[in-house]
């Protein structure tokens, strides 16, 4: 039985942090006397810090008469992204609120139409590494499928909607989207006259953000105009923050930009940057291989479907809810039927089997016999897999064979094949993973770039990328969410 007590460390590292930083602030009164006027000790878990050091250079950008008549048109456009915004997340909510209202059973009536709010984030996951979440599974949306009892607006929590691994893109994400956020109202008030009091950053809990001071007294006397453009400021940053992002992205520029620094893209086949230590993969799969197939979906083949890129096709193919595509089926020899009565009970609970023997898995025939001969067998799934022939039906087959192929009625079951080529070598082997293939999904990072040189880090590609993409997540959900009338 495994002990729970290592899912407690993050909790005790938490405690001892926020505990070092309470002990540190009782010693600092204790040794100076008095508390420091730019660091702020708001509550147990709330430190803040301030400082007036940027407002001369806040001031001078703002009233550089170079780019004056740029950031005035700028922040005039942010006011229509403002309103904008304001509408759409209303409507976002309003939608959310009859969802939760249906589910409770307020609201009784047809189902909602299907429209899928995440889909313009997914073209920009197709082109890079980074995290576009699975039609099923803990992934971070601030959009879902709007369909029956689906929640279009979803929170993100590390270790719940999203993988406890990319906590720091989190955090560090979310802080670049705040001080973006408060940069821009920051620069849209002292256009205005509205000078910055001071400015700084806080972390609650372990959620960073930042702040700004404004005046209120001379927010007041501005214009109508002036306040509208300072109220929109921080929206329109983060709009066109997610928009840079996407842009850079999607041009090709971040791939070259990396290209120049010393890696190679990948086309067709996907590097192998991560592999989860709870992984079943870890020590099977090596870094830096070079995946190209999984099942009978080739990853550089355009004509596969499931996205643009090779990075999408792996993407789709793990996380569409049904796994890989079987072009063919599997020769057999119906006698080495190892059935002990349990191997095909699946169920949602068992989704791949209650067999005690975890080498043996339920075949079925393969789907062109399938409505002929609904039957199934118990085979040992690695053997079949790597050293059967290939058929498409039991007569391509030895005799007493039968052409099959591993049953998954469920999409959290499935048996994978993954193709590839481990570093340094030409020749193409085969590993069997057998499991969820959104959890393969979230325990194997890939990215489309390879470093040439062995000094270079292999995952940071990958980082970047998934880092820009929770900005763009982040930018969007301020653009949206800070919108909203008080």
């Amino acid at each position: 039985m495994e002990s729970s007590y290592p899912s407690l460390l993050p909790v005790l590292w938490f405690v001892g942090a926020w505990a070092l930083v309470n002990l540190g602030f009782v010693l600092a009164r204790l040794v100076c006397r008095r508390t420091c006027d730019s660091v702020e000790l708001v509550s147990p878990l709330h430190v803040r810090i301030t400082t007036r050091a940027l407002n001369g250079a806040v001031e001078a950008i703002a009233q550089s008469p170079r780019i004056a008549r740029v950031l005035d048109g700028f922040y005039a456009a942010g006011v229509f992204v403002g309103v904008a915004s304001m509408v759409l997340c209303t409507g976002l909510l309003g939608i959310a609120a009859m969802q939760i209202a249906a589910a409770i059973g307020i609201r009784a009536g047809a189902a909602l139409p299907s429209v899928d709010l995440w889909q313009p984030l997914v073209a920009l996951a197709g082109g890079s590494a980074g995290y576009a979440g699975p039609a099923e599974g803990p992934e971070p949306r601030l959009g879902r499928r709007l369909a029956g009892d689906a929640q279009v607006l979803q929170p993100i929590i590390p270790g719940v909607t999203l993988p406890a691994g990319h906590l720091w893109h989190y955090l560090v994400a979310l802080a670049a989207c705040a001080v973006i956020h408060e940069l821009g109202h920051a620069c849209a008030a002292a256009r205005a006259r509205v000078p910055m009091r001071a400015c700084g950053v806080f972390l609650l809990g372990i959620y960073p953000g930042a702040f700004v001071e404004l005046c209120p007294r001379l927010i007041a006397r501005a214009s109508v105009g002036r306040r509208l453009r300072i109220v929109c400021a921080g929206v329109w940053h983060n709009a066109a923050t997610a928009l840079a992002v996407w842009a850079l992205v999607r041009s090709g520029g971040l791939g070259a930009a990396f290209a120049r620094a010393g890696w190679a893209q990948v086309t067709d086949a996907v590097v192998v940057t991560e592999v989860a230590g709870h992984s079943p993969l870890q020590g099977r799969l090596p870094l830096r291989s070079v995946v190209h197939r999984v099942d009978d979906v080739r990853l550089g083949n355009a004509s596969a479907g499931f996205g643009a890129t090779a990075i999408a096709r792996w993407t789709g193919v793990l996380t569409a809810g049904g796994g890989g595509s079987t072009d063919a089926g599997f020769c057999v020899d119906a006698r080495a039927n190892q059935d002990d009565g349990l191997c095909c009970e699946m169920s949602a609970r068992f989704p791949l089997g209650e067999s005690p023997d975890a080498a043996i898995f339920c075949f079925e025939m393969f789907a062109r016999e399938r409505v002929e001969r609904a039957q199934s067998w118990c085979f040992d799934l690695r053997a079949v897999l790597a050293q059967s022939a290939r058929c498409r039906t039991s007569r391509e087959c030895l005799r007493g064979d039968v052409c099959v192929v591993p049953r998954a009625p469920y999409a959290s079951g499935r048996a994978l094949r993954l193709y590839y080529r481990a570093p340094g070598s030409r020749r193409e082997e085969m590993l069997v993973y057998a499991g969820s293939p959104a959890e393969l999904w979230l325990e194997v990072q890939v990215s489309s770039l390879e470093p040439r040189f062995a000094w270079l880090p292999l995952a940071l590609p990958a980082g970047v990328e998934t880092l820009l993409q929770y900005v763009l997540s982040f930018s969007l959900a301020f653009c949206l969410l800070n919108a909203l009338p008080a």
